[in-house]
């Protein structure tokens, strides 16, 4: 057990000397690796270097860069432009038209980075508009969680990848609609409470009568963008469709390796040859490489677990726990470390867990997918977390330091919400 507690301490001491020194905690974990590797599992440094998550890194990375060129080139705010100037008619729909937005921009590939495009955009409108302060956060928030997870996003795809990673044996196509569907729910349902607890349709005095502009038609670039998008998604989508339907050798190969890296890579291609971009400048300033290596330094440390025999020790004391506490557990756990961090350091550890966990309690590993996504998506709301946080860009300065008390409690509440739902059951539905 001594090797339990001191392989978490050195996760715990890697996001926490990330927070402080503001530096990428997938590279502290690293560090923290090595020396794991060379003390207590007396293996080398190539032994270690091997444990890169190589799979991770293809169907997380890969994709990020693709729909980067839709984020430098303006596509991706443009579209988020047109969705609200269609709900321009009654200023009270404003907070709805962010949310549609986020969940827009999102799906089109964006992932959780939508709310970077949109919340400079997003207050001054509804600022102008009237819409309550909390409300606008919200917004941007659960639009993101709408449409951030389907499978060909970003977001997606770095789910998909930590469980073909970590779960073997796991069809992950079905697991990948689970995330997004619960998800979507709980945002929908969040939503609702909030609009209703905060009377979103009275507009409040810091309502103003400017007028919005309507923005630019979408140029050539905007365009070719999106359907090059639209392409690769339906490439995606169709012939797992088809193949579920219809199933035909032809299907069954096109669903089976058109993965989200494929259609990836060839939407690079498309965008480059087609000059959508200029491909290293694309690379070099808006692809998150520092999200990138935050997941994959950290699934590499956490790749060591079975090395330092924490499998061992936990499928010993495991059992001795009622299966009943296990879901909850991971949602707890999961909620308070993406509190103060980006849920992409959390999930390495969590999802690597799941296969030790649930059969040394009874459960089916995937059972345990949807109390880890919930644990680590209820409390980035935090504005110490990533998502809280940029869901206040753009706010001004007096309006967000009084929001942070009301983000933080409702942060801890959205916490022990999903907590006693996963006491219910229902996030093993479908597992």
């Amino acid at each position: 057990m001594t090797n339990v507690l001191i392989f978490f301490l050195g996760f715990v001491l890697a996001i926490v000397i990330g927070q402080v020194f503001k530096i990428n905690a997938g590279f502290v974990a690293i560090f923290f690796g090595f020396l794991l590797n060379w003390i207590i599992a007396k293996g080398t440094a190539t032994d270690f270097i091997k444990l890169f998550p190589v799979t991770l890194f293809w169907n997380y990375g890969i994709p990020i860069m693709f729909y980067a060129f839709a984020a430098a080139n303006g596509t991706l705010s443009a579209l988020g432009n047109k969705v609200i100037w269609r709900f321009r008619s009654n200023k009270w729909v404003m907070s709805i038209a962010v949310l549609c937005s986020a969940a827009i921009v999102a799906a089109c590939g964006a992932g959780t980075n939508n709310t970077l495009i949109l919340a400079p955009l997003a207050w001054p409108l509804c600022i102008i508009a009237g819409i309550p302060y909390l409300l606008i956060p919200f917004s941007l928030w659960c639009g993101s969680f709408i449409g951030s997870f389907l499978p060909w996003t970003s977001n997606g795809a770095m789910h998909a990848a930590l469980i073909g990673q970590n779960i073997p044996g796991i069809d992950v196509a079905p697991q990948s609609w689970r995330i997004f569907m619960f998800y979507c729910l709980f945002a929908i349902l969040v939503y609702i409470i909030a609009f209703v607890a905060l009377k979103g349709w009275k507009t409040r005095d810091h309502a103003s009568d400017a007028e919005l502009k309507e923005p630019e038609p979408l140029n050539p670039v905007h365009k070719k963008t999106l359907a090059i998008i639209i392409i690769m998604i339906a490439l995606l989508l169709i012939p797992l469709i088809l193949n579920t339907f219809a199933p035909s050798p032809v299907w069954k190969w096109m669903s089976g390796n058109l993965s989200i890296t494929v259609t990836s890579i060839l939407g690079i291609s498309l965008m480059g040859l087609l000059k959508l971009g200029n491909l290293r400048e694309v690379f070099s300033k808006h692809v998150n490489w520092e999200i990138i290596f935050t997941i994959t330094g950290m699934g590499m440390y956490c790749a060591l677990s079975r090395g330092l025999g924490v499998d061992t020790a936990l499928g010993e004391w495991l059992p001795t726990l009622s299966p009943s506490v296990i879901a909850p557990a991971f949602v707890l756990v999961g909620a308070a470390l993406s509190f103060v961090v980006s849920a992409t350091a959390v999930l390495p550890l969590l999802y690597s867990l799941a296969p030790i966990v649930g059969p040394a309690a009874g459960l089916s590993p995937a059972a345990l997918i949807v109390p880890i996504v919930v644990g680590v998506g209820v409390t980035s709301f935090s504005p110490f977390s990533v998502g809280g946080a940029t869901a206040l860009i753009g706010a001004p300065p007096e309006v967000s330091n009084k929001l942070v008390p009301q983000q933080i409690a409702c942060a801890i509440g959205m916490a022990l919400f999903g907590v006693l739902l996963a006491f219910t059951g229902m996030f093993t539905v479908g597992a």
